[in-house]
């Protein structure tokens, strides 16, 4: 028979909350909240061009005393470039 009590406390308990006020405010507001969200949404997705970072080159070619070496920005890496193979 405990076990039916609780059973019945919980149904009571679930269902004054189903049939509060307050659930019903939230209900209805949510057509308000979803209309003032999707305005600055669309205008949020118009002005994305779909980066979550901004993208940059990890390749550059720098001359240093007179040598040229091709630097990786991403991997912090440093090469020597041959002047030959940039004339072919």
């Amino acid at each position: 028979m405990d076990n039916k009590n609780k059973a019945e406390a919980i149904a009571k308990s679930v269902e004054k909350i189903s049939d509060s006020k307050g659930l019903a405010a939230i209900g209805n507001s949510l057509p308000l909240v979803a209309m003032f969200m999707f305005f600055p949404l669309v205008f949020f997705a118009m002005k994305w061009d779909g980066k979550l970072h901004e993208e940059k080159q990890c390749y550059e070619f720098r001359e240093i005393e007179k040598k040229l070496y091709k630097l990786n920005n991403c991997t912090g890496e440093m090469k020597l470039v041959n002047p030959e193979e940039l004339s072919k």
